[in-house]
């Protein structure tokens, strides 16, 4: 702005030229100087500084966060059995002996632990077969609708039915002498190493009890309406339970007579219940999954759940944590059925479509 006053100055003829020179010798204070473009670049604001890297989208995935990836291989499935499906229970007594059931009379077995055949029945059947248990290699049980069982005497499955009258969805036992099944309208059958014998003491319900499991003298037998019964040799119970009457258990395993799990669903919601062997108390922790269908486990740290969905669920009963996993190799649109473990390396699954798999 001096410079433009000056300048007028000497077209009008006025100015001093002491002054003139003493206002030429200062630093020139122009807008134009100190606001100059390159200042405005305002460099510590710039971009590549705004972009703020510890905060870009790969770093916000949060990949810990996403469910482990647990693998299955399947060993078969009905295609591979000439069209039958294994679709209903799987047990085993040992790594490398292994026996699935399903529907229409089927019957699948490895005893090598990876390939499986049809098994051909003394005594052909095509009722639905439900369950299988075995003790050792010399005792075993398969049950299923219409009265249905068969005795494993080592070498073959001979039929034992006498005295069954209902549908038998389950099966387990502690001894050769020691097995109780239960089905239908709430039937209960004891097997003392000779005959069937059908409980008379027990109020029948129109439910079913689907899951069989015990160890020593008592058994635990749940189902259908909320229903739980407590088994000993000469008794069954019915042990309360803080489940909504809508509840339909189909699975239970534990640890011990004082320490067991069950599955099931209300509705199209999955649920679980504790039992210290006298009550059952509902878990509020379920992860939202859907139906469950079964439970097995390798220790009270490693508890398998399956359900609807192809989904596996991991409970561990110390922590009370239930772990989720990105399951590959079972299909999302089957559901798993069953499971049995011999030990933790050797985990196995059955699904409604005949699908036989192990956990890698």
């Amino acid at each position: 702005m001096r410079r433009l006053a000056i300048a007028s100055l000497l077209l009008l003829g006025c100015f001093d030229w002491d002054v003139l020179s003493s206002t030429l010798g200062e630093q020139d204070l122009s807008a134009s100087g100190d606001l100059s473009v390159f200042d405005l670049a305002q460099t510590d604001l710039a971009q590549p500084d705004l972009a703020q890297p510890d905060l870009r989208m790969p770093d916000l995935a949060m990949p810990d966060l996403m469910p482990p990836t647990l693998s299955f291989t399947k060993q078969a499935d009905a295609a591979g059995l000439g069209n039958k499906k294994a679709n209903n229970a799987i047990f085993g007594y040992s790594a490398m002996n292994i026996t699935a059931v399903g529907d229409g009379g089927v019957v699948a077995r490895t005893t090598n632990g990876k390939d499986w055949s049809i098994v051909t029945l003394a005594a052909t059947t095509t009722q639905n077969l439900y369950d299988v248990w075995f003790l050792d290699d010399k005792v075993g049980w398969i049950v299923g609708m219409g009265s249905t069982a068969y005795q494993w005497d080592g070498s073959t499955w001979v039929v034992k039915a006498a005295n069954l009258t209902n549908d038998v969805q389950a099966v387990f036992g502690s001894a050769a002498n020691k097995v109780v099944a239960a089905g239908s309208a709430d039937a209960v059958f004891r097997f003392d190493g000779t005959n069937w014998t059908k409980s008379t003491n027990i109020a029948p319900k129109p439910g079913t009890q689907y899951g069989m499991w015990g160890t020593g003298l008592t058994f635990f037998s749940v189902g259908a309406s909320n229903d739980t019964l407590n088994i000993t040799d000469v008794t069954q119970v019915r042990a309360a339970s803080d489940q909504g009457g809508g509840t339909v258990f189909r699975s239970v395993w534990g640890t011990s007579a004082t320490n067991i799990l069950a599955v099931g669903y209300d509705g199209n919601t999955a649920i679980a219940s504790k039992s210290n062997g006298v009550l059952w108390t509902k878990l509020n922790n379920v992860p939202t999954v859907g139906k469950l269908y079964a439970v097995w486990g390798v220790s009270a740290t490693e508890i398998w759940v399956g359900g609807e969905n192809g989904q596996v669920m991991q409970y561990n009963d110390n922590t009370k944590v239930w772990s989720r996993f990105t399951v590959s190799g079972i299909p999302s649109n089957e559901i798993i059925k069953d499971i049995w473990a011999f030990d933790a390396a050797n985990v196995w699954f059955v699904t409604d479509t005949g699908g036989i798999y192990k956990k890698n």
